[in-house]
């Protein structure tokens, strides 16, 4: 059955589609997932921002986990396809994914748990046409990226239908917990973090390590930055000055790891640092820049 469906999108396959479905796929990457959320974390902060980082951290540190632990080939590996489009490009690629870091979907995860953390923030306090309107979009985006992975036959049907079920689950307990238990927040982060951290050396990949890293960082710098109540976004466009200051503070501190030797250890110090460079290193010259 599976291959029977990714056969059927192989079939699809047109220069105009790929061209979508590539961009489908490149909005779903976890870099540009993880991008974006930082940058509604320093422009919009608060419960949303904070509920936004939470989701995507966590999310993506149990799908790089599951990936080392389960060690699925993916399709092409297997014969599975007739014509695998093999495309490398700096902003999207179908290379160099890891041969055997299948299931689940990464692109499928990091799309509906971010996008699901989205939907119950914007949907709040809406009518119900603009509730269903709201998540009817939301639906569409993540089906949308989840059929670019079976398109490009870097995913079975299973692996991404796994990933938006996970992803819905991260982004409804996240939910759950700044809904009933907003106070005891961090000590949920703590866990996913502690969690991680213990299963990481039974799950080995770069990704596990970059993903549980950026994890720590946040379970341990954000309640640092709640505990100084740093900086809550300006009103209006001066806001927007948050962006180049907080892309020098992430900049810096990633030319500084650039010469961390290049291992497990210190590429999981690395990430840590990144995470609170772009938390409380940010939001502490935000607010000596009062911006």
């Amino acid at each position: 059955m599976e291959q029977a469906i990714l056969l059927f999108f192989e079939k699809l396959h047109t220069p105009a589609l790929t061209f979508v479905f590539g961009a489908l796929s490149f909005l779903g990457e976890g870099l540009t997932v993880g991008v974006v959320i930082v940058l509604l974390y320093w422009l919009i902060g608060g419960r949303v921002g904070e509920q936004l980082l939470f989701t995507a951290t966590s999310s993506a540190a149990f799908n790089s986990a599951l990936k080392g632990a389960v060690h699925r080939p993916r399709p092409y590996t297997q014969g599975f396809l007739k014509d695998f489009l093999a495309i490398d490009t700096p902003l999207f690629s179908t290379t160099n994914l890891g041969d055997n870091l299948s299931f689940p979907s990464g692109h499928a995860q990091a799309t509906t748990s971010a996008i699901t953390a989205g939907a119950f923030r914007l949907s709040a306090g809406k009518s119900r046409p603009k509730r269903a309107l709201i998540w009817a979009g939301s639906v569409l985006l993540v089906l949308l990226v989840a059929c670019s992975r079976l398109y490009f036959g870097v995913h079975y049907p299973t692996d991404v239908l796994t990933g938006m079920v996970l992803g819905f689950a991260v982004g409804g307990l996240w939910e759950l917990v700044f809904r009933t238990c907003y106070k005891g927040r961090y000590y949920f982060l703590m866990g996913f973090a502690l969690l991680a951290l213990a299963v990481l050396p039974f799950a080995m990949s770069d990704d596990g390590v970059r993903m549980t890293g950026m994890l720590a960082g946040a379970a341990f710098f954000l309640p640092i930055v709640d505990l100084f109540r740093l900086a809550p976004p300006p009103k209006g466009l001066r806001r927007l000055l948050r962006i180049p200051v907080g892309l020098v503070s992430v900049g810096v501190l990633f030319g500084a790891t650039y010469f961390f030797p290049d291992d497990a250890g210190f590429s999981l110090l690395k990430w840590f640092l990144l995470t609170g460079s772009a938390t409380l290193l940010a939001q502490g010259l935000f607010k000596v820049l009062k911006i």
